[in-house]
């Protein structure tokens, strides 16, 4: 790890999902107290007629949203590692064509205009334009991306979107976000 969000971001997740099982199974041991299931959240009382279903029900709903916000907060993160490295590509396309573009070359007026900006990739529509320009391909080799990226849209848009079929995991989207950020550092390299 290398300092990146993305990667703090899942450490905290995996932390996240590690406390939540093990609170899930000290609330589920029959000597739980109710106090104790209270100030997890557990519905109890007389409300519940099943304790084991009632519990098992709750963690269900928490896990979901611990993973919901997750995988939203990984892809953001991702997003954050993204922009810092294309900001930092771009900062030296801009000092090389500053440094080298003579003001005797063509266009040299607007040698500003050659280099991508921060604006150019204010969201990963501007990545995937990027990527498409420099691909030379109409095969987008990043398909997997995509797919994460899709699938965080629906979660993060108000599920207006259709559900996927098969959502991807968290250690899918993880790896795949990491690869993302290994191919651009190593682009600059």
């Amino acid at each position: 790890m290398s300092g990146r969000q993305l990667d703090a971001s899942y450490s905290a997740l995996q932390s996240q999902l590690g406390a939540h099982a093990f609170a899930r199974q000290a609330a589920l041991r029959p000597s739980a107290s109710v106090e104790f299931l209270g100030r997890l959240g557990v519905p109890v009382g007389d409300v519940v007629k099943d304790r084991r279903k009632g519990i098992q029900e709750h963690f269900e709903r928490v896990g979901r949203q611990i993973r919901r916000q997750g995988f939203t907060d990984l892809v953001s993160s991702f997003e954050a590692d993204l922009f810092r490295l294309l900001q930092m590509a771009s900062s030296k396309v801009r000092h090389v064509l500053n440094r080298h573009y003579e003001p005797n070359f063509p266009f040299s007026a607007h040698r500003e205009d050659l280099a991508r900006t921060t604006a150019d990739f204010s969201n990963l529509g501007g990545y995937r334009r990027l990527l498409a320009v420099t691909s030379g391909s109409r095969a987008d080799p990043r398909k997997d991306l995509w797919e994460v990226i899709a699938y965080r849209d629906f979660l993060a848009h108000g599920e207006r979107w259709a559900a996927p079929a098969a959502p991807p995991t968290i250690d899918f989207a993880y790896a795949t976000l990491v690869n993302e950020i290994h191919r651009v550092e190593a682009s600059g390299h």
